[in-house]
C-alpha cells in the first residue's frame, strides 16, 4: 500500500514540474478570436485559484503534527497527488486552445507575467511535496522480515504399553495353537531370552520341543526336551519332557534310549499321569 502511495506522489511531482514547460510552450501559439483569449484568461485565473488552494493544503499537511505521522500523512499526500494530476489535465486542455497572443503584445505580456508567477508557485509546491515525501519515508518503520518460528519439537511418543512375561508367553503359545510352528518357536525363544529363569521358561522349552515334534523334526525335539530335564529338574514339565523325549527316540529308530527314558520316568515320577503312558509304551517295546 505504501509503495502505491509514493508512486502517486512521484507522478504528481512529475506532473507539477511539467506545468511551467507546458504553459510556456503554449505562449507561441495564437488565439484566433477575442472570445478564445477571454476563455484562456478565465482558465488561467482558475488555475491560479487552484494552485492557491493546493499551496494551503501542502502547508497544512506540513504544519499539522499527528501522533502517528505515517498513517495520518499518507492519505493527505495521496489526495494532494490527485489534485496535482487534475490540475495538470486542466493545463493541458488550456494549452490546446492557446493562440493569437503574439498579435496582441500587451495581453501577451500580461499573460507571460502571470505564467511566470504560476511557474514559480508550481516549483514551490513541487519542493514542498518532495519534502513531505522524504519526511514520510523517514518516519515509515523499516520493513522487517517475519521472525522464523522456532522449529516445533515433535510430540513425545506415548509410552509403550507394558508387556509382561505372561503376555509374551501367551502370544507364543497362541501361535503354537494356530499351527504357526516357526513363528511360535521365535516367540518362545524371545521370551526365554528376556526371562531365562521363570516358572514359565521350562514350559517355553517344552513347547519348542513340541513344535519340532509336530513337524517330525525329532532330533531337534529331543534337544529341546532335554533342556527342560537338565535345566529345570524340579519343574512340572519334566515328566512330559521325559515321555516325549522317549517317543522321539523311538521315532528315529532308537528303542534303547527310549526304554532308558521311560524307566527313568517311572522311577522318578511313578504317580504322574505320564507314568501310566510310559508303562504301556514299555510293553509295546517288549519290556
Amino acid at each position: 500500500m505504501r509503495e502505491g502511495f509514493f508512486w502517486r506522489i512521484r507522478a504528481g511531482r512529475a506532473a507539477v514540474a511539467a506545468l511551467p514547460v507546458l504553459i510556456l510552450a503554449g505562449g507561441c501559439a495564437q488565439l484566433p478570436t477575442r472570445a478564445d483569449q477571454v476563455r484562456q484568461e478565465q482558465r488561467i485565473s482558475s488555475l491560479e485559484e487552484r494552485l492557491l488552494r493546493l499551496e494551503r493544503a501542502v502547508d497544512e499537511a506540513r504544519a499539522s503534527p499527528a501522533p502517528s505521522p505515517v498513517p495520518d500523512l499518507g492519505p493527505r499526500l495521496a489526495q494532494l497527488g490527485q489534485q496535482v494530476e487534475a490540475l495538470d489535465e486542466q493545463v493541458r486542455q488550456l494549452l490546446g486552445r492557446v493562440d493569437a497572443l503574439e498579435r496582441r503584445p500587451q495581453p501577451k505580456k500580461q499573460a507571460d507575467s502571470r505564467v511566470t508567477a504560476l511557474e514559480r508557485r508550481v516549483r514551490e509546491i513541487a519542493t514542498r511535496l518532495a519534502a513531505l515525501e522524504a519526511g514520510a519515508a523517514a518516519q515509515a518503520p523499516p520493513a522487517t522480515e517475519p521472525a522464523e518460528a522456532p522449529p516445533s519439537k515433535p510430540a513425545p511418543a506415548p509410552p509403550a504399553p507394558k508387556v509382561t512375561a505372561q503376555d509374551l508367553y501367551d502370544r507364543a503359545y497362541a501361535l503354537y495353537k494356530q499351527g504357526k510352528h516357526a513363528e511360535a518357536r521365535e516367540a518362545f525363544q524371545r521370551f526365554i531370552s528376556l526371562y531365562p529363569k521363570t516358572d514359565l521358561t521350562d514350559n517355553a522349552y517344552f513347547w519348542i520341543g513340541e513344535s519340532y515334534y509336530d513337524q517330525r523334526q525329532f532330533e531337534k525335539a529331543i534337544l529341546a526336551y532335554d533342556k527342560v530335564v537338565q535345566e529345570f529338574p524340579r519343574g512340572d514339565k519334566v515328566p512330559s519332557a521325559l515321555l516325549k523325549q522317549a517317543f522321539a527316540f523311538d521315532a528315529i529308530g532308537d528303542p534303547v534310549d527310549a526304554r532308558i527314558l521311560l524307566k527313568k520316568l517311572l522311577r522318578e515320577h511313578p504317580s504322574s499321569e505320564q507314568a501310566a503312558i510310559a508303562r504301556r509304551k514299555l510293553e509295546m517295546l517288549g519290556e
